[in-house]
């Protein structure tokens, strides 16, 4: 008998995964293929879409294998996929360029000030689209930068697509976006639910060059039989776009009723809370307009651009040698790293580390923020910097809180915050979060997946697996809850105000440095 499972496929930031999922969210299998970035110049990051391809054919054919399914019992694909990119394709779906910008790319300044100005500043334009990111890593000024710097690119476009999108067209030949990536675009009318043409029109973009406008669980076609001779899949095979991966994260954490919230490490660190309406405060300048797929849903979500990448970077470079030894010893380098960390108080001694190795994001939409480590003396240790490194990110997290608050939409207050993404799996950093912000978190099973079955119940409520967004929640669980440390709470309710003025003393060297780095440091990697 066939049987209901789901194909997703998760396009991250840093490689693919295909992940099968059945119809009781079990993860049955996957595969997972990296991809590089590429950094020509200080604040560009392109991938090459046929790199996100080919990942795409080898991990598919690589989780059909490992889950000995037969793909004609995949019910339907769905997707999970970074976003904010923008991908120009002609009609036949041919890639106009050979690597594409991502969202973390800010390139587009120059744009992003053009049409503020046009619209009497930000914050008028921020109350249109409503979201928060900085405005030069908006695809509505990506794509005003291709007009105007790769002119026969923009003039040869016929659609641009979301990276999820450009995978789907593959698959199907069909061209489509969803309600929740569009919305993340800054240019929907955000209250009215609707792609905004002032906003077109002010940044001089054809609105026929973006896809038709769908919902998440909306079938928007069919696998071709040519799409299915490369993937291993079954021809006429129906595909979701699923969303982004932030509204697929909320999804995953069985976050779909008011009065609920998650926090996400992975190699971005946000939150995101569900509401009935959404919220453009200029004051705040939250993202509030990521759209859920159900009536009156709006995922409101704060995201800085440094978490779990911040871990990575201290691994790479602070336990390479342990990376090595870990491995012929049949463990992780992580649990090495968490031991050592586990031995410095909580507060690291004074040590403070802002996480801004990747500039941009909340609270301050700072593209030329940097990292830094404040208070260091000689009795400081590796593990001083890898635990203050946990508490910045930590801290950081908090001050989004804080902004949640100021806008009258409770964090602190709530029973739990749910937990997600592969960074949640470190229970020492799941404690420092619980204890940093004096709240219960809770984590949920097969944390790293949630994105993917996000997506899965996407796909599964469009191929009428499950009739409703709300009857698919309920089978997400808890694997573990962290309560706050009342000691360890007080320790950093005494060093967060330092922490929070840390920031603001460094704006200027953080300016200075970034055209430093501009002029003199070479990238591309």
């Amino acid at each position: 008998m066939a049987k209901n499972y789901i194909l997703v496929h998760d396009l991250g930031t840093t490689g693919y995964k295909a992940v099968i999922v059945d119809e009781n969210l079990n993860l049955l299998a996957s595969g997972y293929t990296p991809f590089q970035s590429y950094y020509p110049h200080t604040n560009w990051v392109e991938q090459s879409p046929e790199e996100w391809w080919t990942a795409v054919v080898e991990s598919t054919k690589a989780a059909i294998a490992s889950s000995g399914i037969d793909p004609a019992d995949i019910a339907v694909v769905s997707f999970s996929a970074q976003m904010m990119s923008q991908t120009p394709v002609d009609e036949n779906g041919k890639v106009l360029v050979d690597r594409t910008a991502i969202w973390a790319d800010g390139r587009s300044g120059k744009q992003a000030d053009r049409i503020h100005k046009i619209f009497g500043g930000l914050d008028e334009y921020y109350k249109i689209h409503g979201v928060g990111w900085q405005s030069e890593i908006h695809v509505i000024n990506k794509l005003r930068w291709i007009k105007e710097n790769q002119p026969e690119v923009y003039k040869n476009t016929y659609k641009f697509l979301q990276a999820k999108e450009f995978i789907a067209q593959r698959l199907t030949g069909n061209y489509a976006t969803e309600w929740g990536d569009a919305s993340m675009c800054a240019y929907m009318d955000i209250k009215n639910r609707t792609l905004s043409q002032d906003i077109f029109d002010a940044a001089e973009i054809d609105i026929s060059k973006i896809p038709d406008v769908i919902e998440s669980h909306d079938v928007m076609g069919y696998i071709t039989p040519e799409a299915a001779k490369i993937t291993g899949l079954k021809a006429g095979t129906p595909v979701c776009l699923g969303s982004g991966d932030v509204i697929c994260s909320n999804m995953g954490a069985g976050v779909v009723k008011a009065g609920m919230a998650y926090t996400y490490i992975g190699s971005a660190n946000w939150t995101g809370v569900f509401s009935p309406v959404p919220s453009t405060d200029p004051s705040v300048k939250m993202n509030c307009s990521t759209c859920l797929p159900m009536p009156n849903a709006y995922h409101l979500v704060m995201i800085t651009a440094a978490g779990g990448i911040a871990q990575q970077w201290a691994k790479d470079n602070m336990y390479g040698m342990e990376d090595v030894c870990a491995g012929k010893f049949g463990t992780s380098v992580y649990n090495v790293m968490s031991e050592d960390a586990g031995k410095v108080p909580a507060g690291s001694d004074g040590l403070i580390f802002l996480p801004y190795l990747r500039g941009g994001g909340a609270p301050h939409f700072d593209i030329n923020a940097r990292g830094a480590y404040l208070g260091a003396l000689l009795p400081h240790t590796r593990g001083h910097l890898l635990r203050s490194l946990y508490e910045g990110i930590c801290f950081n997290i908090r001050w989004l809180y804080d902004l949640f608050e100021s806008v009258n939409v409770p964090i602190f207050s709530l029973d739990e915050i749910r937990a997600i993404g592969g960074g949640v799996l470190n229970d020492l950093w799941m404690q420092i979060y619980a204890d940093v912000n004096s709240v219960p978190f809770a984590r949920v099973a097969n944390p790293q997946e949630a994105t993917a079955v996000g997506a899965a119940i996407m796909g599964g409520v469009g191929a009428g697996i499950w009739k409703s967004y709300e009857d698919a929640a309920k089978l997400v669980s808890i694997s573990k809850r962290f309560s706050p440390n009342k000691d360890n709470s007080e320790m950093y309710n005494a060093l967060y105000p330092i922490y929070k003025d840390a920031y603001p003393t460094l704006k200027g060297i953080f300016d200075r440095v970034s055209e430093y780095q501009v002029k003199y440091m070479h990238e591309e990697g």
